[in-house]
Formats: structure tokens, sequence, C-alpha cells
């Protein structure tokens, strides 16, 4: 296998940004060691045992379900930038290679894996799910392993999910939960904003444009910027809805999910929008933005907070009750507690990139966005990051203490994001592309 378009950036070196004392260089150290301790018996435990072999799978087992391979590829990914040590790329490539061959023949991604019975050439083909970012989440690992190594395999791959998501996106410029779509009348035909679908559907062609510049995957990218203008809801609450009946009104989704105004997809369609605007130039994929930035400044339920739910009609947030009837409140008393019914939703940062917007302009935000972050930025970063660092790799911290066996691997790559945040800053910010070069081979 050829490894090209290795970014020295993403070198560790034993070296701190400028002002940092001997105790930062010394946890600098311990971080470095701990996240490579960890990841490596990751590896060890799962790697070695062939999870990731398509030939060992087994239908319906758990860490076989299509949302836990790309957890695998991110940990490794972020080994390998911050330490760039080869087994870990090989590693990443592993899982990518996985999720070429684990995808549904048609090119999408079903809850389980494409899999073959142990011992057989069964194979199980299910309908395809855009629940929960799966394509979305696949497709970034495969499109990154084809910028490390230059292997045609993987554009294939991207671009045949590409052309599947093209393939389920309704007329109206959205998509269903499900491909192909359920009966008419099932809520999981309708089109859908619940649990990231249409948006991530969105982000798989902007990411698969971006890499092959085909005028096709912009013209789906901007039929759902169209959908998101044409389905807007109406003041009092000019957000989305988590899924809509066909004359664009809020829709029952399950019983805890009422129709609604739904604070979670309003906020990250504010970025997704941004998105379309920096990609097309069309200023008529921000028009949405400024109502759902005032309806969401006049909604808070409490500091950086906001409710899942809002009634259309009036603006006041709703609350779900049970989990198996339609029992929804104006109140938290009794709540289904399985359910995130409040949240930030990544609001401020989204409004934050907005203003910049207004800023910059659309050149100005794209030439800042391609810009490393300053010193001073470095610096509040590491200051951020650091007592989560250090509480992490205590003794009696989660990477401490961490076994692999079929265990919490989503909690580990968050974990291994706090370090990766705080190990990429911490390296000395003012050292040139050569210092870097010639670092190269140093550990962490």
């Amino acid at each position: 296998m050829k490894y090209v378009g290795l970014s020295v950036a993403c070198v560790l070196l034993p070296c701190l940004a400028s002002g940092q004392d001997a105790s930062d260089a010394e946890l600098y150290q311990q971080a470095g060691v701990a996240l490579r301790r960890a990841v490596d018996r990751l590896a060890a435990s799962d790697i070695a045992k062939g999870i990731v072999n398509v030939e060992n799978m087994v239908e319906a087992q758990p860490d076989y379900e299509t949302e836990r391979p790309p957890v695998y590829g991110q940990i490794f990914a972020r080994a390998y930038e911050v330490t760039h040590a080869r087994k870990y790329l090989d590693y990443f490539c592993l899982i990518a290679d996985f999720l070429i061959e684990a995808k549904q023949p048609a090119g999408g991604y079903a809850r389980p894996c494409y899999v073959k019975q142990l011992g057989s050439n069964k194979t199980f083909p299910k309908d395809c799910s855009f629940r929960n970012s799966r394509d979305l989440k696949a497709v970034r690992i495969i499109l990154n392993a084809y910028k490390w190594t230059g292997e045609r395999k993987y554009l294939e791959s991207a671009i045949k999910t590409a052309d599947f998501t093209l393939e389920a996106q309704y007329e109206c410029g959205a998509w269903p939960s499900e491909y192909p779509p359920r009966a008419k009348g099932s809520w999981l035909a309708l089109p859908m904003l619940n649990d990231q679908v249409t948006i991530s559907q969105t982000r798989v062609l902007l990411a698969v444009y971006e890499v092959t510049r085909d005028p096709k995957y912009l013209e789906g990218v901007k039929k759902a910027g169209q959908w998101f203008i044409d389905w807007q809801l109406p003041e009092p609450t000019p957000g989305w809805a988590q899924q809509y009946n066909w004359d664009k009104t809020p829709a029952w989704g399950r019983p805890f999910e009422p129709p609604s105004c739904c604070g979670a997809p309003s906020s990250y369609a504010i970025n997704l929008l941004i998105d379309i605007y920096l990609a097309t130039g069309d200023e008529k994929y921000l028009g949405p933005i400024p109502a759902v930035i005032a309806w969401f400044e006049r909604s808070r339920t409490g500091p950086n907070e906001w409710a899942r739910f809002y009634e259309p009609s009036t603006g006041k947030p709703i609350y779900a009750a049970s989990h198996d009837e339609r029992d929804i409140r104006y109140n938290r008393d009794v709540l289904y507690a399985g359910y995130a019914q409040w949240g930030s939703w990544s609001f401020e940062r989204h409004r934050a990139r907005w203003e910049r917007l207004q800023e910059l302009g659309r050149e100005g935000l794209i030439a800042a966005e391609a810009v490393p972050p300053s010193v001073d930025e470095l610096r509040a970063t590491i200051a951020a990051s650091e007592p989560a660092v250090r509480q992490l790799i205590s003794p009696d911290g989660f990477i401490g203490q961490y076994l692999t066996e079929g265990g919490n691997v989503r909690t580990l790559s968050s974990a291994v994001g706090t370090l990766h945040r705080y190990l990429r800053a911490a390296r000395m910010p003012q050292a040139s592309s050569q210092q870097l070069q010639a670092a190269g081979n140093q550990p962490c």
C-alpha cells in the first residue's frame, strides 16, 4: 500500500507552545504515552481478534452495527495524526476497507452491516437506513483513506454511496428515514430531519463534490438547500420539524416525538445552510437563517439551553412524558428519561459562525477557516483542555483504566479526542514546515 499526502502538520513535536514550562512538557509527554497505550490496547484486543474481518461477521452482533466501525476509524485517525505512527494508519485503512465491504450492495448502509454468516457464504442484504449519519460517518472515513493513501478504491466507494444518495433523494429535496421508503402512511417514509436525516445526506454530497467536483452532487446539494427554504415553518417558530407531513406541516414520529418545531435540527440547519452558501455562492440559502437565530434568542429554556420540541402554534416548549404513549406536557415534572429533551444543540457555535460570515463575507470566511489557529488560540485550547487531560490520564481516569473486550469504544473515542485536541495544540506553533519534517520520526 502506498501512502501519499501525509501532512507534516500532523507530526508531534517534543516541544510546546511558547511560554509553557517544564510541568507542561511533562504533561505533554504523559498524554502522548497514555494515548498510544490506550489505542494499542484497543488494537490488540479488537483488531487482532478480527473485529474488522468481514469473513468473521455474524448477523446482528452489536460489534457489527454500522455505527460502530467509524468510531474505531476516528480513534485510529486521531492517533495517527498526533503520532504519525504508520501502524495507526494501517489500522485506520483496515476500518476503511471494512466499510467498503460492509455497505449494502445498493451503495448505502443498513443498521446491521452487510454480513456473511460465520462459516458460510450467506449474506444478509437489508434496506438502507439514513438515521444517525451512518453513511456520512462511513464516507468521511473512506475519503480520509483516499486522501492519505491515494488508492482509487476508496474514492470509488465514496462515489457509489453518493450516487445512491442522489437516487434516494425525494423530488422535494429531502430524504426519508430508510430506502427504499417504507409503505405510504409510515412516518419513516416522510421527509425527515430526525437523527440527522437529510442533513447528513446533504453532507455526503458536499464531501464527495469537494473531492470530485462532479456537478451532479452539487445539484443534489442545491435541491436539499431549496427544501430547507421551502419547508421552513412559519412564525412564531421559524425553524424546522423532525419530520413532515406532505402538506409541509410537522408530523408525529415515535410516541415521544410530537409534531413540533425542533431545536436540534433547526440549529444544525444553520450551519448546513452556511456550507451550502459557501459551496454555491447563492445567497438565497442564507435567507432562512436570521429568523431562526431570532427564534432561538427568544426561546431559551436556560443558559445555553433550548428544548427539543416547541409547539408550532404558540412557541411554548413541550415535553414527552412517556415512551409508549402520546403524552405531551408543557412542564418537566414527569418526563420520558430515555431521550434528550433539551440541550445546547451547538447553537452558540453556529451563531458565532453566522456572525463571522456577516463580518468577513464568503471569500473571507473561506480563507479564514483555511488558516491554522493562532498562537493565542492554541494557548486557549491548551488551557481549556488541560484539566480534562490530567483527569483522563490519572490512574483513576478513563484512559488509565481503559480495557476493551467490546467495552465502551465511544467513550474511548471521546477521551482520545480530548487528548488529540490538547496534543495538537501543544505543538510548538512557530515551527516551520522544515522543522516539522525534520522531527517527523520523533515519537510523542
